[in-house]
């Protein structure tokens, strides 16, 4: 879904125009570099907008590509995005500010270029604190209503208002909202169901996020209950449909007080407690991959202390956002099967190049040719190694996420080695066939494990191989020369 946007003369930042600077506009988690020239690239190309394309022009704008870097990755997804031509100022988008017209909308994806003309206006006179505040935090029907709605979708309305906010963009901010209008209800199905549940039991003890997961893991009703079979989405149509209740008590033991120091530290512990999931959820006789679902939690939870900064959001919304965050992971972890964790994988991995620090890290990423979702694993490992050390107990290390970072660029790489990229025949019939992708869509669907914890979901991935003594030995020779 996309739509060329208006570009204001003179460049400047307002909700019709995107303009990224080094100075001004960096973002919060980035490389030490930063050039106008690539600011200046990624935003001429932002105006031209595809979707999930912006997600990944402002991580390589984070991470520093160069100018023909950025566009490389613009010209290779560019072929498959939609684009929808822009309509300003159309009738829908005026006789949205009527409030049941708008309600009658939502939901609606043809209504999205309008919701966003409507949300620019309003943004344009009243500023992005004032309609944010209204329209996610307000605590009417409406209001939460959008809020939900932002979590579907693979949490990518709320990707998109984490872009918008941490890259100071409030263009980004009104699409963000837009999206959330047009979005699913699914996760109503959850969020509301706890929140009333802790209404009716505010005694219920408070667990972590891990201690949560790890209940989840441990009852087989839950664990069981995705299946091979399942619809396509096997969270809103599979997981939810079958165990929704079953889920509430766990969810609803993530509580978060209203105060700077819980929000700070929760925040910290959910964007550690995702990463583990990420790197930890392997195959024991697989090699290592990161599953495409679950990484989501992790591109998601970069923008939360960007979230927690904002001083127009109140600490008590900011408690709502940071709970429904957490529930959405646990049911997201759920939805993937509740796959076993194996720390080890982590802190045993050996690194394909082992002397790759955050830079090199960051250049490889930049010119994977991929829709830019290793770019963005890869700045959200970066960015919880920027966070204070896990507590104690915790069973990855700081230095741990430095090594989730190469597992994921490493495990992604393996594509591009002779043989290694094998098109299953389902995913040939029914995606490059049957829906006729592209081939990058092709790629994207066997880049990554999906649903890591359902049964044969690994199966087309290679083996994994014991290394020999000898090989071992050659390894730790290695990582001696390394030091």
């Amino acid at each position: 879904m996309a739509f060329p946007r208006e570009r204001c003369i003179p460049k400047e930042i307002s909700p019709y125009n995107i303009q990224l600077s080094p100075e001004d506009t960096p973002g919060n988690t980035h490389v030490k570099v930063l050039t106008q020239e690539s600011a200046d690239k990624v935003s001429e190309l932002l105006m031209v907008n595809h979707d999930h394309t912006v997600h990944h022009l402002l991580t390589l704008w984070a991470l520093g590509a160069t100018p023909s870097e950025v566009q490389a990755m613009y010209d290779l997804n560019k072929p498959y995005q939609a684009l929808i031509q822009y309509h300003p100022a159309s009738v829908a988008a005026v006789k949205l500010k009527e409030p049941a017209f708008f309600k009658q909308c939502i939901g609606n994806l043809d209504y999205y270029q309008d919701y966003v003309r409507f949300f620019q206006d309003e943004i344009a006179v009243r500023g992005v604190p004032a309609v944010v505040n209204e329209y996610l935090f307000k605590g009417d029907e409406l209001s939460d209503d959008i809020f939900a709605r932002m979590h579907s979708g693979f949490l990518h309305p709320m990707i998109h208002l984490g872009c918008g906010l941490e890259f100071s963009q409030p263009c980004l901010v009104a699409e963000a909202l837009a999206a959330g209008c047009v979005h699913d209800e699914w996760p109503e199905w959850f969020i509301f169901p706890v929140e009333e549940y802790l209404k009716s039991n505010p005694d219920v003890p408070s667990k972590s996020l891990l201690e949560i997961v790890t209940g989840l893991q441990n009852d087989p009703v839950i664990a069981n209950a995705v299946t091979p079979d399942d619809p396509l989405n096997k969270i809103s149509d599979g997981l939810l449909k079958k165990v929704a209740k079953e889920l509430v008590p766990y969810l609803a033991s993530y509580q978060v007080d209203a105060t700077p120091e819980d929000l700070q530290q929760k925040t910290t512990a959910m964007i550690h407690t995702c990463a583990y999931i990420l790197g930890a959820a392997q195959h024991p006789g697989k090699v290592e991959a990161i599953d495409f679902v679950m990484l989501h939690m992790s591109t998601l939870g970069i923008f939360y202390p960007t979230f927690m900064a904002q001083d127009w959001i109140s600490n008590e919304n900011k408690k709502r956002m940071l709970q429904w965050k957490a529930w959405g992971d646990a049911v997201m972890y759920a939805g993937c099967g509740c796959p076993k964790l194996y720390p080890e994988r982590v802190t045993g991995y050996t690194p394909k190049r082992p002397q790759d620090g955050w830079p090199e890290l960051c250049h490889r990423a930049n010119v994977y040719g991929d829709d830019g979702h290793i770019s963005k694993v890869i700045r959200a490992m970066l960015n919880t190694q920027e966070l204070p050390e896990p507590v104690e107990g915790f069973p990855l290390a700081k230095k741990d996420f430095l090594k989730i970072a190469h597992l994921a660029l490493d495990s992604v790489e393996r594509m591009l080695e002779p043989g290694q990229y094998k098109v299953p025949d389902k995913i040939k019939k029914t995606v490059a066939e049957e829906m006729r992708q592209d081939e990058e869509i092709v790629r994207v669907m066997v880049r990554w494990v999906r649903w890591c914890g359902v049964e044969g979901s690994w199966d087309n991935f290679p083996d994994l191989v014991e290394k020999s003594r000898d090989e071992e030995a050659v390894v730790g020779d290695a990582r001696i020369a390394a030091t």
